[in-house]
């Protein structure tokens, strides 16, 4: 999808560079970060494409780098509890997903593409 520099896609500029920026500088986000990290070793970058909280977890999609997609399902109080982990090649995560949500992550794709130069 080519970008053409919309509000839609700026808001979502804006939005990913603020939760990347979240992710590698918050504590709360740490045990996230920890676990793309020793998904992905060479990590260079994550963008957070979807966060959906439950009653007693979080459920966290995140780009990393700009090849795969990694969803966390982490227990927000029994850190006991191992998260559930899946990780999938961009290219089928995002099949069937609607027009906006396809501009988010051509946003995101972009900023990792940059973020990798």
């Amino acid at each position: 999808m080519k970008l053409k520099g919309t509000m839609t896609e700026q808001s979502y500029r804006e939005e990913l560079i603020a939760s990347k920026s979240h992710l590698f500088n918050d504590i709360s986000m740490r045990s996230f970060l920890n676990i793309i990290r020793e998904t992905f070793p060479v990590m260079k970058t994550a963008h957070v494409l979807s966060w959906t909280p439950d009653q007693g977890e979080d459920i966290i999609s995140f780009l990393v780098d700009n090849h795969s997609v990694i969803t966390i399902e982490l227990d927000r109080y029994d850190k006991t509890i191992a998260p559930i982990v899946d990780v999938y090649p961009i290219e089928y995560w995002i099949k069937g997903l609607s027009k906006t949500f396809q501009i988010k992550i051509a946003v995101a794709f972009d900023l990792a593409k940059n973020d990798l130069i």
